[in-house]
């Protein structure tokens, strides 16, 4: 048994459980660092600490395709993406220096842009990387972009992260090229039972990594 099969006879994550996944962050450390030359600060309130689902972030990424990709929309749903990701980590620091560099937000403003037309997953994370952006980052952008998974689908992106790709068992655990993000997805693909959703299949890989850890 593979450690992702192993991971979903320990996890089978339903939709509900999908998308009520909850992230805590602090509302407050993203509002003061984002950067000014950007002329909009995505909705955080003031607080130290809150949580965000990803039911919440799909919220944010609905109202992208609502408004045709509009910029402001763009930068509050990459607000929400961005929280749900790095949570409270170091990783917060990180994200707010890459959209520090105007050329790196503007790259990244246009990539998301192209995700309006009909971009294959594969496709969506090369343009993503692209950009500069880390593939865990790139690869939430085009998971959310691309909408909610329902059961049965798995033409869609994934979340992928140096845990998730060890229990997928890709070799490497960093730094994926478009070749490689397919072949994770292919191994999602392959380890479903029955009609999960493949972000059901990442989740299991992401607790299984997880509780690996205590």
């Amino acid at each position: 048994m593979t450690d992702l099969s192993q991971a979903l006879e320990n996890h089978a994550p339903t939709h509900g459980d999908v998308m009520e996944h909850s992230i805590s962050f602090s509302p407050i450390r993203w509002k003061t660092g984002w950067p000014h030359h950007l002329r909009r600060v995505p909705p955080f309130r003031d607080d130290a600490n809150a949580t965000i689902t990803r039911s919440e972030v799909f919220d944010f990424a609905s109202v992208v395709h609502e408004s045709e990709f509009s910029r402001e929309y763009i930068i509050d749903f990459l607000g929400a993406c961005f929280a749900y990701m790095a949570g409270k980590s170091n990783q917060v620091t990180q994200l707010q220096a890459f959209l520090r560099n105007k050329g790196n937000a503007a790259k990244l403003l246009n990539a998301v842009r192209k995700l309006q037309d009909d971009i294959e997953p594969v496709a969506a994370y090369e343009l993503l990387v692209g950009t500069g952006l880390p593939p865990k980052f790139a690869s939430a952008i085009a998971y959310f972009l691309a909408g909610e998974q329902e059961d049965g689908e798995e033409n869609k992106p994934t979340i992928i992260c140096s845990n998730r790709a060890r229990i997928a068992g890709l070799t490497k655990h960093a730094d994926w090229t478009a070749e490689e993000y397919g072949q994770y997805l292919d191994a999602l693909r392959a380890a479903r039972s029955g009609d999960q959703a493949l972000d059901a299949v990442e989740l299991a890989a992401r607790e299984a990594a997880k509780a690996a850890e205590k």
